[in-house]
C-alpha cells in the first residue's frame, strides 16, 4: 500500500534516485529537498519491513499529474512490484497521468516503453528536450506517454506549457 512520504524519509529517496537515474535526470541533492516543501509535489512510496523499495514522485497540475521519478530498488525488480506500485498510484485519483521516457532507441528504452505500455500507457509522438535540471548538464531527449488515454496537439501544448513554467521553471523560448 502506498503512503505519501516526507523529510524524514528524503536520504532513502535520495538514495534510490541516485541508483536509478544518471545526473541529468535528476536534480541536486539540494534542490531535490526543496521539491518536498512544495504543495504541488509529492511522493507517494511503498514500504517493506520499514525500507523502501519503491515510489513515483510526481507533480500534481490543474487536470493532470506529471510523473517526474518512478522508481524501483533494483533488488525488487522483475517480480510485479514495479506494476503493482503504478495501479497503486493510478487508484490515488482519477487525473490522467503524464511522464516522460527517453526515444525508445536502445534496448534498455525499449523496455522501459515496454512496460508503461503494458501498464496502459501511450506513446505519444510528441517530444522535446528536457531543459537543465542539474546546472551544467544539458537537457535529454524525451518523449511523453500517457495514461489511460493517448495525447493530442491541444493537450501537449497545455502539458508542455505547465511543465516548464511549474516543474521546469522555466519560459517556453528558454
Amino acid at each position: 500500500m502506498l503512503q505519501k512520504l516526507d523529510k524524514k524519509d528524503f536520504d532513502e529517496i535520495f538514495s534510490l534516485l541516485e541508483a536509478a537515474f544518471p545526473p541529468s535526470e535528476r536534480r541536486t541533492k539540494e534542490d531535490q529537498e526543496k521539491l518536498m516543501d512544495l504543495d504541488e509535489y509529492s511522493i507517494f512510496g511503498l514500504k517493506k519491513r520499514g525500507s523502501l523499495i519503491g515510489f513515483v514522485a510526481e507533480w500534481e497540475g490543474p487536470e493532470y499529474r506529471f510523473v517526474e521519478h518512478f522508481v524501483v530498488n533494483e533488488a525488487f525488480r522483475g517480480n510485479g512490484i514495479g506494476s503493482g506500485l503504478l495501479s497503486d498510484y493510478h487508484d490515488l485519483s482519477d487525473k490522467p497521468v503524464v511522464l516522460e521516457v527517453e526515444p525508445p532507441e536502445n534496448d534498455v528504452q525499449k523496455k522501459r516503453v515496454r512496460f508503461y505500455k503494458r501498464n496502459g500507457y501511450h506513446l505519444s509522438e510528441y517530444s522535446y528536450v528536457q531543459p537543465t535540471i542539474n546546472a551544467d548538464i544539458k537537457g535529454v531527449p524525451l518523449v511523453l506517454m500517457t495514461y489511460p488515454d493517448g495525447l493530442n496537439d491541444d493537450l501537449f501544448l497545455t502539458l508542455k506549457d505547465w511543465l516548464f513554467t511549474t516543474v521546469y521553471n522555466k519560459e517556453i523560448n528558454d
